[in-house]
């Protein structure tokens, strides 16, 4: 079996110029190492540039099995040697000799396919190119995770979402929807508008409706969008333009005293199978609150197993429809009222929160329990984590890779195979560039595993700050 790994962020360019260091993200899925503890896999993957050797090497050794195996023999690393904004996928189309060198690495195609991490009809033709089939949602039902398929296909599947409307695709419409909101919820402080195609957050913008006069809403709207909508990284025409481009949502913005933000992650087979992998709630942050930072597995007692059956009816709808692969959905939900879980969105493509839990189960082992939602070791004790591959610093810039594995083993929180609890790094292409890191931290309980975190995060700061003289004025 040939498993070939193309981890392109395939999404508007201009999003893409959103996330700092975007072309790191390709080694977000390095967990697809794990394949190699089948001494029949061979792992092909491809990336913008080159990963660093030592990186290569530590996801290596997240995977406790292949100590002196021959799995690197069975391990091909490609590059494009190029770090524009472009997606990775284009990249490789455009290079004819590393298609060609890809496909040589395939040694038997009927017995190999293609894993990205979203799909799109470039993802489609490089596996048309390679002559094997892609893992992954066909392009054609792409219209299924997008904001406005995403909120059609939960209504009809009899998924709560919030009060909003889908389908916009003008200025005018974006106008309609807000005015059309106001007044069926006076009481409305906010609402969320959405473009259709967007990532973590980053096409999500807030508008207020302080100040809103109880007539003439609509004209009201029309002369304060561009000051009251907040777009981060966009100015309102350049977010109108890309609304108009791609549509959109307008959404209430749900709040709360105890609002909290779970997702559940799923895998779809070819066979029509629903497979919950897990539950998280997630950490959003930037400036509208609105754009994932982080997770933390798995989501809290009092909503989990409702987040887990509304996303398992979320899959067996996809599933009807001809859907293939890794996805998530989102949802919202007051703590003080657990049973009110509504879900905001589908993501037909691997999340923030599918490497984490993919590293951490490849490194502890045992299962998810579908009873409970939590991951049992092998000895049936349960495991969480928190995670976030957006811890940034500039003096993180000072730091080597073989210094983040000292700090961990210092401070007594490195991952420690033995009891299957710690602290563990991934995506760490951009720390020289960036000083930006990702790192899960697994304990017996949350608060376990939040103060493992809490204690590296602190150290690898400490550290960092003593490296870097301070600027005097």
């Amino acid at each position: 079996m040939t498993v070939v790994v193309v981890p392109s962020l395939t999404l508007h360019p201009d999003e893409l110029r959103k996330i700092p260091g975007a072309v790191h993200f390709e080694q977000r899925l390095l967990f697809e190492f794990q394949l190699l503890r089948e001494p029949n896999v061979n792992l092909v993957y491809a990336t913008s540039e080159r990963i660093a050797p030592e990186i290569v090497e530590y996801a290596l050794g997240l995977v406790p099995a292949l100590v002196g195996t021959e799995a690197a023999d069975r391990l091909t690393l490609l590059d494009c040697d190029d770090d524009s904004p472009a997606p990775l996928t284009e990249k490789v189309l455009r290079r004819p000799e590393l298609v060609r060198r890809i496909k040589a690495a395939v040694r038997d195609p009927a017995r190999a396919y293609l894993v990205v991490f979203n799909s799109t009809d470039l993802e489609r033709e490089l596996a048309l190119r390679l002559g094997i089939p892609m893992f992954s949602c066909d392009p054609a039902l792409s219209a299924l995770g997008t904001k406005s398929g995403g909120r059609t296909l939960l209504k009809e599947a009899g998924v709560p979402v919030p009060d909003g409307f889908e389908d916009l695709f003008s200025e005018g419409d974006l106008i309609r929807a807000l005015a059309r909101l106001k007044r069926a919820a006076p009481e409305i402080r906010k609402a969320v508008v959405k473009l259709n195609d967007s990532f973590a957050g980053a096409g999500n913008a807030v508008f207020s409706y302080e100040g809103t006069p109880e007539t003439g809403t609509e004209n009201w709207i029309a002369e304060q969008i561009a000051t009251r909508l907040n777009a981060p990284g966009d100015t309102w025409p350049s977010f109108r333009d890309k609304f108009e481009h791609m549509g959109g949502v307008v959404e209430r913005f749900v709040e709360a005293r105890a609002l909290r933000s779970p997702s559940a992650q799923l895998e779809l087979d070819p066979r029509g199978g629903v497979r919950v992998l897990s539950t998280h709630d997630q950490v959003l942050g930037g400036p509208s609150g609105q754009t994932f930072v982080g997770c933390a597995f798995p989501a809290r007692d009092a909503y989990r197993l409702r987040v887990q059956e509304l996303a398992t009816r979320v899959g067996r709808a996809l599933a009807s429809a001809g859907v293939v692969g890794q996805l998530s959905v989102d949802f919202v939900v007051d703590e003080a009222a657990p049973e009110q879980v509504h879900a905001l969105e589908i993501n037909l493509r691997m999340g923030g929160a599918t490497a984490p839990y993919m590293f951490m189960r490849g490194l502890v082992g045992g299962h998810y329990d579908l009873g409970t939602g939590h991951h049992l070791a092998p000895d049936g004790s349960p495991r969480h984590y928190v995670t976030s591959d957006r811890i940034q610093d500039d003096a993180f810039r000072s730091l080597s890779y073989d210094d983040l594995v000292g700090i961990a083993r210092e401070h007594g929180v490195a991952y420690d195979h033995t009891t299957g609890t710690g602290a563990f790094y991934y995506a760490l292409g951009a720390l020289p560039e960036f000083g930006k890191l990702g790192m899960v931290a697994v304990g017996t309980s949350r608060d376990d595993a939040q103060r493992r975190y809490d204690t590296l995060v602190t150290a690898l700061r400490t550290t960092a700050a003593q490296r870097v003289p301070a600027t005097t004025a």
